[in-house]
């Protein structure tokens, strides 16, 4: 370790010979090195060694931010600490108060203008000067700042999720530190002045907390909560103006929270724990056995543009395309050469593996997205001052990005609408229904049928089909004698400007909600569904394709016409004599290992003429609640597709997610199994 910080230095004393006026880079780098170095020192338990890094940071910080400072001086200064920082460590401490000294001496040097608070205003206009004039500093440090910034927060929520659980968990609150610290660094060169005083304030506070003076507590949790929510909406009101896009209002009191924060420290650094808002320090642990589930193995990344990943996928998808039209072409079909057979089966096998690498490189897993409903349900709970143990599962689950993106929004308004609507008002109403006082809602992801399914859960009042279908007649939607099934009425929620709240709030009561919800998920190729029982909960289902790219499709045929089914969506194909086909009630059947399985003739669906065969050709499909058999005249192959838009004309037509072009070049459309079990006509068997 002693050796590794040796060479650390010895390579910042370098890199600082390359100082001079007009380039800072320099600097920048050596602040990151100090500020590794001070978490690598932490971490081995040397905090004496971690301060001194720590404060050589602090000062190339002060260095880089104040305009009117003795720039070379800093940096004989800092070459100065390093060498008697490096002697230290040679001579095993017995520099340490030389060192102390030094540091005093640099701190009667006014370095950063932290004093003239250049900019220390709610006004949104000085904060859009001030990220503009970021911009037009350096647009590419912007844009990684950005980028970097979005992903130390997204970070940063589960871990205070998690101290909350457990306020001693050292990890955690490292983590959160480091959060706000790489945020700050940044800021700092980029001229940020709002983001990085909020995220030094902040920063401060948890190195309280990381040095034992306080115990984390919820009071503490809501500051950081705050701040962290603040910090995303300047960065992305940033992100905004770098896209040239009108940015979202701030609403932030920046002066305020940072006096909140700054007040919280200084009552924790001033006094006794005794008259210190009653907090007592915490108690240190050691061979301590702290939670790790929310850390993951940390891998090389390199950031792509996202429109060239697009493109890069469009492209693979082209290839597939072309591969497979020369591999099912009569030319190929009637070659005999053994050579040129395993030539051409190795570019298939590469054609696939790019494929899914390239596949694999748009799939994220919906983590960060629950991450966010934790904290959501985090907030509204506490305004509401009800009870609720939120949970969630399959969060490793991945799907397409350009899918995740825009699936946020949706689960967001699901999710208050759990917590307003569905979770009783008060534990008493919960105790005289015979439940805990402790609600649950639960988030989880799973795969089904070859869609990702994502299903929100409540343990709530449930939805009263009464109450529904009342306001429906009020509002028109359906008259007073129209026999309509309870499963029907609850489905009336997704109605335009339906709302059964009695009175408007900032979480519901506007009238726009479960339709733009349905209209979001439809334009993903995806449905929502709704089931509940009044006194029990309700379940909210969204099912979503795995990707809107590629996939591996069944090529049937059906009459004269070709026809493509997802094969994650069949679990097998099997031919049936037509004589084992029953009838219960209306509806076909067939007595399938130990079950009755329906049947449904995919050619009624699409109006194409039964088949003369005396045997049916079955496809075992994964529906939701029950496996069923689809029929279908022949299986003409597998082939991986390229998924096509049906265009805004064909869109909403039922039973059909897509299309895709074949092996001879023909287009055939992509059958979306569970829209024809849904919809399938009755009357035609």
């Amino acid at each position: 370790m002693k050796q590794k910080f040796l060479d650390s230095l010895s390579r910042i004393s370098e890199n600082l010979v390359l100082f001079d006026s007009v380039d800072l880079s320099p600097l920048g780098q050596t602040y990151g090195d100090f500020s590794e170095m001070s978490q690598v020192a932490s971490n081995a338990g040397n905090t004496e060694l971690s301060k001194t890094f720590s404060n050589m940071a602090d000062m190339t910080e002060q260095l880089v931010m104040s305009e009117d400072a003795n720039l070379t001086h800093g940096v004989e200064l800092l070459n100065k600490l390093i060498t008697m920082v490096s002697e230290n460590l040679i001579v095993d401490g017995s520099r340490s108060n030389d060192i102390k000294k030094l540091f005093h001496k640099i701190s009667q040097v006014q370095f950063s203008g932290e004093a003239q608070e250049p900019i220390d205003s709610d006004n949104e206009e000085d904060l859009s000067r001030e990220f503009i004039s970021s911009i037009e500093k350096d647009p590419d440090v912007s844009r990684d700042f950005v980028n970097e910034a979005g992903d130390h927060l997204d970070n940063c929520t589960p871990a205070l999720l998690e101290l909350e659980k457990s306020p001693d968990n050292m990890d955690c609150i490292n983590l959160v530190f480091r959060c706000f610290h790489s945020i700050k660094g940044v800021a700092g060169f980029l001229n940020l002045d709002s983001i990085r005083k909020l995220s030094h304030h902040a920063e401060d506070l948890l190195d309280c907390i990381r040095s034992g003076k306080i115990t984390y507590d919820r009071e503490i949790a809501n500051l950081l909560f705050e701040s962290s929510d603040a910090l995303r909406t300047m960065v992305n009101q940033l992100s905004d103006l770098m896209s040239g896009n009108a940015p979202q209002p701030l609403n932030i009191k920046l002066k305020d929270l940072k006096k909140r924060l700054k007040n919280m420290r200084d009552l924790i650094g001033n006094g006794t724990p005794e008259n210190n808002l009653n907090r007592k320090p915490v108690e240190k642990k050691t061979q301590q056995q702290i939670s790790s589930r929310i850390f993951a193995g940390r891998k090389e990344v390199i950031k792509v543009d996202a429109d060239r990943l697009n493109r890069l996928i469009d492209i693979i998808g082209e290839l597939v395309i072309a591969e497979t039209i020369v591999q099912e072409s009569e030319e190929t079909r009637s070659h005999s050469n053994p050579a040129y057979l395993r030539k051409l089966n190795q570019l298939d096998k590469i054609t696939r593996e790019l494929q899914t690498m390239g596949m694999s490189m748009r799939m994220v897993p919906v983590k960060s997205t629950f991450n966010n409903m934790a904290k959501i349900v985090r907030d509204l709970s506490g305004s509401q001052e009800k009870q609720i143990n939120f949970t969630m599962s399959g969060e490793d689950t991945e799907i397409d990005k350009n899918i995740v993106d825009k699936l946020s929004d949706p689960l967001v308004h699901m999710v208050r609408n759990a917590v307003d609507h569905g979770i009783e008002s008060s534990t008493a109403q919960r105790r005289n229904a015979g439940k805990k006082p402790e609600a649950n809602i639960e988030i989880s992801a799973f795969h089904r049928g070859g869609n990702v399914c994502i299903e929100i859960k409540d343990d709530g009042r449930g939805i009263d089909p009464d109450k529904i279908f009342k306001k429906a007649v009020e509002k028109g939607l359906v008259s007073q004698e129209d026999n309509i099934t309870s499963s029907e009425i609850i489905n009336l929620i997704f109605a335009p400007g339906f709302s059964t709240a009695e009175n408007i709030t900032d979480i519901s009561g506007r009238g726009v909600g479960m339709d733009v919800v349905r209209k979001n998920i439809t334009e993903l190729n995806g449905t929502v569904e709704v089931s509940s029982e009044l006194g029990k909960g309700s379940i909210f289902t969204i099912k979503l394709p795995l990707t809107l790219a590629i996939i591996d499709g069944m090529v049937i045929r059906m009459g004269e016409e070709r026809f493509i089914v997802p094969t994650l969506a069949i679990s097998k194909a099997v031919n049936i004599p037509k004589s084992d086909i029953h009838l219960l009630g209306s509806k076909e059947f067939i007595y399938y290992k130990g079950q009755n399985i329906p049947l449904y003739r995919l050619n009624r669906f699409l109006e194409i003429p039964d088949s003369a065969a005396s045997n049916s050709l079955m496809l075992i499909i994964d529906n939701d609640t029950q496996p069923a058999g689809l029929i279908v005249d022949e299986l003409i192959g597998k082939q991986q597709i390229v998924i096509k838009s049906l265009g805004e004309a064909f869109r909403y037509i039922d039973g059909y997610s897509g299309c895709a072009i074949l092996s001879d070049g023909g287009v055939g459309l992509i059958i979306d199994v569970n829209s024809v079990v849904k919809n399938y006509n009755k009357d035609a068997i």
